[in-house]
């Protein structure tokens, strides 16, 4: 029997662009469920305490102001990896707490449609368009001055 090699040859130009377009999505995401759980932070303080969270108001604050910073890094490509990660764990927390813990099949698969848009952040890294990229080469060119 006959073997076929065959290779995958991929445009690293519209690689980055396709990473960088599920980033901004993602970011973007991310920033509106914030924003909405900032806006109705009343309701969201309360579902804190009345889930009897270790220092709610603090707690419910900084998991809101920490999804904010992720979703910047995100948008960014600033500590893409670590800050993918991340916001899937704060977006669950903000979303447990926003709705009083009580998970429904909708809150599930909005939160498995983010993990899956997250996923090639964090497995594939940036891509071109990024901040990491841009530190990287300029730590590369430093390297190499000789």
């Amino acid at each position: 029997m006959r073997q076929i090699d065959l290779h995958c040859n991929i445009d690293e130009n519209l690689f980055s662009l396709t990473v960088f377009l599920t980033r901004l999505l993602s970011g973007l995401t991310l920033l509106y469920v914030s924003a909405g759980c900032l806006f109705f932070y009343r309701e969201f303080l309360y579902n804190a305490t009345a889930l009897g969270l270790p220092l709610p108001v603090p707690l419910g604050i900084g998991v809101l102001v920490a999804e904010l910073f992720l979703a910047l890094f995100l948008i960014l490509g600033w500590f893409t990896r670590s800050a993918a990660a991340a916001s899937v764990i704060c977006t669950v927390g903000a979303g447990g707490i926003f709705f009083a813990a009580d998970v429904n099949k909708i809150y599930v698969a909005l939160i498995l449609l983010l993990i899956t848009s997250l996923l090639p952040s964090v497995i594939l890294g940036p891509g071109k368009i990024s901040l990491d990229y841009k530190h990287a080469v300029r730590r590369a060119q430093k390297t190499f001055r000789g």
